[in-house]
């Protein structure tokens, strides 16, 4: 048994497909502007990481040159 749409259903029918794809052509545009807004946040974290392992490295470079061994402990 197959409904036969008059053409005032089939318009309303019609309108109410384009309103859906609309509305999923916004949210794919907005998912699409957070997951640009995600990847620049990443890569600035990214560059701070590898900006804070060189400063760690280079720290414990410079502490393994001290010789502990002729320095006075703090509380004398």
């Amino acid at each position: 048994m197959k409904k036969t749409m008059n053409t005032s259903e089939l318009e309303q029918h019609v309108y109410e497909l384009e309103f859906k794809l609309q509305y999923q052509e916004d949210t794919i545009e907005s998912l699409n502007n957070e997951i640009a807004n995600h990847q620049k946040e990443i890569s600035l974290l990214k560059e701070q990481m590898q900006w804070l392992a060189k400063r760690i490295e280079s720290q414990k470079e410079q502490q393994s040159n001290i010789n502990i061994s002729n320095e006075r402990p703090p509380h004398y």
